[in-house]
């Protein structure tokens, strides 16, 4: 398995955070069995979870002059395999994504949620984490 990022990015308001907090549920419904961390709870999460001795960092904070950069920083000093972060289309939390695969050999996709206006915004969160879910276990399995 190679050490991967899945960063999900997107303008402020988009529901980076809520489709990152839906990761992290549907992943911990999907392996029952797994370790928990919790280094944040409550609006944006840090968490570290470890499924079968793999370390997943999930932060859904991504803002500018958020703790962003210093979570992906924590991430790589504690080994973890798989992160995944929300960031913005450019500027400082894009490059402390960016610094990953620079710095740390970390592979990253690049990815965004669905979004709309008028549709069912909790559903589409619920899709968008459902497909993360699916990129998290091919890496895991050594697929992707």
């Amino acid at each position: 398995m190679n050490k991967s990022v899945i960063a999900i990015y997107g303008q402020a308001g988009r529901g980076k955070s809520a489709t990152i907090r839906e990761v992290a549920n549907q992943l911990m419904n999907a392996f029952p069995n797994h370790l928990l961390q919790i280094i944040n709870d409550g609006g944006d999460i840090t968490y570290i979870i470890e499924i079968n001795g793999v370390k997943i960092g999930i932060e859904s904070q991504g803002d500018p002059n958020s703790r962003q950069p210093r979570s992906l920083a924590d991430f790589v000093a504690v080994r973890c395999d798989i992160i995944i972060c929300a960031c913005r289309t450019s500027g400082m939390t894009r490059d402390a994504v960016a610094d990953l695969y620079r710095n740390h050999q970390y592979e990253i996709i690049w990815t965004t949620n669905h979004h709309s206006w008028q549709k069912n915004q909790d559903q589409l969160h619920l899709i968008s984490a459902s497909e993360i879910l699916e990129l998290i276990k091919l890496i895991m399995n050594g697929q992707l």
